[in-house]
């Protein structure tokens, strides 16, 4: 069999593209990488060109492309989505591991469950080595971490965020309030993007060739593989119970080493925080949304006098 398995785990934005960078450099043949995620896989060529070849899993079942190395990014959505939605994506890695010398897996997050069901690929594999540079973790940690009481509060505290402060990014559970918060938005005078499943590739153009809006809001679709402008605040207007994917999520921020806060609704691992001075931070934004408001009321006073 001959095949060895490298199981590389880092925290988001820590470079481990960086790696696929030195291969190409290194190896004298082209090198296969999948990517369950098309945006991802568009980026990937613009960066490497020929020197690699990038393809979702269900485009290799179509054109089968074999390499001495494979490499699987994003490997845990292979787990989240592979078992439902997307089966082929299990069916293309049982195919594509035969006859590969090594196979390759980043990601930045698996659960303990994930190890599990790895070590036993030791039937597929010779010799199967794990790499933890960080699992589960974040690189860039908010500046300010806010949990709020309740959704209702972080949607106030959206209409009150001063102008031409950066770039906010909002994750919305549904499509529905995506289009909801676009409208709301708007009509208050931000500059505002938006992206839903399907939409990532466009999105990724956009960024590349526009000026960064005040704020962005999506669902999960940017929670994974698209590079975004620096953002300053995060906001999630649901629960996240899923702790990969919050730190996914967070993670969007701080990517390039810039602070930036987080607006939640739970206290995730991770983020360490003070009760006191959260209560006490939320007061303060408060306190400020009412003087928002209050300095708007006047406003529109004396435009009617």
């Amino acid at each position: 069999m001959n095949c060895e398995l490298l199981v590389l785990t880092a925290p988001p934005a820590s470079g481990k593209t960086h790696l696929i960078s030195s291969l190409i450099q290194e190896m004298d043949q082209t090198l296969l990488v999948i990517s369950p995620l098309r945006a991802l896989a568009n980026e990937c060529l613009t960066k490497w060109g020929s020197s690699c070849v990038v393809m979702t899993p269900e485009e290799w079942l179509k054109k089968g492309k074999s390499a001495r190395i494979l490499i699987l990014d994003e490997f845990h959505l292979y787990f989240y989505w592979g078992d439902s939605f997307r089966p082929q994506m299990w069916e293309a890695f049982y195919e594509m591991v035969q006859g590969t010398e090594l196979v390759i897996f980043l990601t930045a997050t698996l659960t303990k469950e994930m190890v599990e069901e790895i070590k036993k690929f030791n039937c597929h594999f010779d010799q199967i080595t794990w790499l933890d540079h960080g699992n589960q973790q974040l690189k860039n940690k908010p500046y300010r971490y806010y949990k709020a009481n309740s959704v209702r509060w972080i949607e106030k505290y959206l209409l009150n965020v001063p102008h031409k402060t950066g770039v906010n990014l909002i994750f919305c559970a549904y499509r529905s309030e995506v289009t909801k918060w676009e409208k709301l938005l708007k009509n208050q005078g931000y500059s505002v993007w938006t992206c839903v499943g399907g939409e990532a590739s466009l999105f990724s153009l956009k960024v590349q060739s526009e000026k960064p809006p005040e704020f962005i809001i999506a669902t999960t679709v940017l929670s994974h593989g698209v590079n975004l402008p620096n953002i300053s605040r995060i906001f999630f207007l649901y629960p996240v119970k899923n702790l990969d994917f919050w730190i996914q999520m967070v993670a969007r921020g701080g990517r390039r080493g810039e602070s930036f806060e987080v607006f939640a609704l739970e206290n995730p691992v991770g983020i360490k925080w003070n009760r006191l001075l959260n209560s006490l931070a939320i007061a303060r934004l408060s306190l400020k949304m009412k003087w928002h408001h209050l300095l708007k009321q006047i406003e529109k006073w004396f435009l009617k006098a």
